[in-house]
């Protein structure tokens, strides 16, 4: 099972950046970033801000999630 850490540029190991992406209306976005915060997968500060797409009503955030395979 992954391993969430910091990348650590002396390790060698087989480590990947994953990039979560909620795209919606602010209230759904969130709805589920607080979910996510509630069950410990994420802090709320893990987001970056939300951002327009140009849609009526739609934004966007990420997340980058460093791996390591252990």
């Amino acid at each position: 099972m992954p391993q969430n850490s910091q990348p650590n540029s002396n390790d060698n190991s087989n480590g990947f950046v994953v990039p979560y992406i909620l795209k919606g209306s602010r209230e759904q976005i969130t709805h589920t970033v607080y979910i996510l915060n509630g069950l410990g997968y994420a802090q709320l500060t893990d987001w970056g801000p939300l951002q327009p797409t140009g849609n009526p009503g739609e934004f966007i955030t990420i997340m980058m999630r460093y791996w390591i395979w252990r």
